[in-house]
């Protein structure tokens, strides 16, 4: 066990970067590409089961908490802590949280509209496979699960990722390197979800690596995920 450990301390920072990635988005960057090249009526949510009932919700918060042991784990021998990634809840932060859950709301409508005004075609088939939520849904799981979620996703997405890549490749390719991942995992969600992804990607990018807050993007995102899911039962 000694050996293995101070094996995890020697690896290279593209190794343990390469790790923690695909450890964390791997499996659902792959369901996700996927699922494109599933027929639209039979994606889940897309006119047939819902893409999120309780059991789905289940499998997501037992996938990220198992997830998340090996990652802090890992991630603890390689020398980081809560305070490396900024993350910290203050009275602040929580403000803040609230102002890019908005910020996030209005960007993601303003592309929509533009791209119903240049493509409305295109627009009204997206809606088609956008993923629905089961209306039986449990609203404690809701909840627990958004928390679940908006934690694991904000502190490997965006704070491990610019972190990692920022003082090496410069804040810009940490911003899009962070965008990116947090676009092919959501892929699955089709064009509505892509309009609304990338822009929340390089908001929430490029406030971590000006702020080095991330309760902020995890407060955000937990209350995105608990109207979306509310939303989506309907």
């Amino acid at each position: 066990m000694n050996s293995l450990q101070e094996l995890i301390r020697r690896l290279p920072p593209g190794v343990e970067f390469l790790v923690v990635v695909s450890w964390a988005f791997g499996l659902p960057i792959f369901s996700s590409i996927l699922s494109l090249g599933a027929e639209p009526a039979s994606r889940p949510g897309s006119g047939g089961a819902p893409a999120f009932d309780n059991a789905a919700l289940i499998g997501i918060l037992v996938f990220e908490l198992a997830q998340s042991l090996f990652l802090v784990w890992f991630l603890r021998l390689r020398g980081w802590t809560l305070e490396k990634i900024g993350l910290s809840v203050s009275w602040r932060g929580t403000g803040w949280g609230w102002m890019l859950m908005v910020s996030t709301y209005v960007l993601a409508m303003g592309s929509q509209a533009v791209a119903q005004w240049v493509m409305p075609a295109a627009m009204q088939a997206a809606e088609g496979v956008y993923p629905r939520a089961d209306p039986q849904l449990s609203m404690q799981l809701v909840f627990l699960v958004s928390t679940v979620n908006g934690i694991f996703e904000e502190v490997f997405v965006a704070g491990y990722i610019i972190s990692a890549l920022a003082p090496r490749r410069g804040i810009w390719v940490a911003i899009n390197v962070s965008t990116m991942v947090r676009l092919l995992y959501h892929l699955y969600q089709g064009p509505l979800g892509i309009l609304a992804v990338v822009p929340m990607g390089l908001l929430y990018g490029y406030f971590y690596a000006r702020t080095r807050q991330l309760w902020p993007l995890i407060l955000a995102h937990i209350l995105i995920d608990i109207i979306g899911l509310t939303q989506a039962r309907w």
